[in-house]
């Protein structure tokens, strides 16, 4: 039997606060901000911001996926991100310039993700695979997510630079602070086991979409 590929589909909003640049200004530095190579280069089709006002973009695979969504949250902070990963087929010719419209269950579950968000907070969802899948999975990335919800910004660098394949020294020169202070923020946030388990959850999501290929 053949089947159609399936498609992971990042959608995403920053919220609103006191923490925010303005609405305008906002717009226009995430808009350049997505469209960095170093955040964009993971994608089939670019972030773009659709209707709603929310950005969505559409990978081929789990390979980067939450490392991407880690470099944004950084490039935001402090302002919370909520994101929704819709996994599905994608009916409309995929666009490699930019995501603005997009049909199928992907963006479908995309947005019933997205609407089950609290009003305010970080949050992390996933919504396509079988229930026994999204049981396993989405725990392990409310776990992550949560987890980290109180990080500042350095610890955020630090995890995203680790994930590149960043030594200790060269995150050191990059940050301008001392080797000692990486190890110890490496130590009391256990980053090598938030290393461990994005890359488990991107290899699994993988796993399954190849399946569809």
């Amino acid at each position: 039997m053949v089947t159609s590929p399936l498609y992971p589909v990042v959608l995403f909003r920053a919220l609103t606060s006191s923490k925010s640049r303005g609405a305008s200004t906002e717009i226009g530095y995430l808009s350049e901000m997505l469209s960095n190579p170093k955040i964009s280069k993971d994608l089939l089709s670019p972030y773009s911001r659709n209707q709603d006002g929310y950005f969505q973009g559409i990978f081929a695979s789990g390979d980067h996926l939450l490392q991407n969504l880690f470099l944004i949250r950084e490039h935001l902070y402090p302002l919370d991100i909520q994101f929704s990963i819709g996994i599905g087929e994608i009916h409309t010719p995929i666009n490699s310039i930019m995501a603005t419209e997009i049909e199928g269950k992907s963006i479908e579950n995309a947005n019933f993700g997205l609407s089950q968000a609290p009003k305010s907070g970080n949050y992390l969802i996933m919504h396509g695979f079988s229930k026994s899948l999204e049981r396993l999975m989405n725990p392990s990335m409310e776990l992550l997510w949560s987890s980290t919800r109180n990080w500042n910004q350095n610890r955020l660098r630090i995890l995203n630079y680790i994930l590149q394949g960043y030594s200790e020294t060269e995150i050191s020169q990059l940050l301008e602070i001392s080797e000692r202070a990486i190890y110890k923020n490496i130590a009391e946030a256990k980053l090598g086991h938030w290393k461990d388990l994005i890359l488990a959850v991107e290899e699994n999501i993988s796993r399954v979409l190849k399946a569809y290929q």
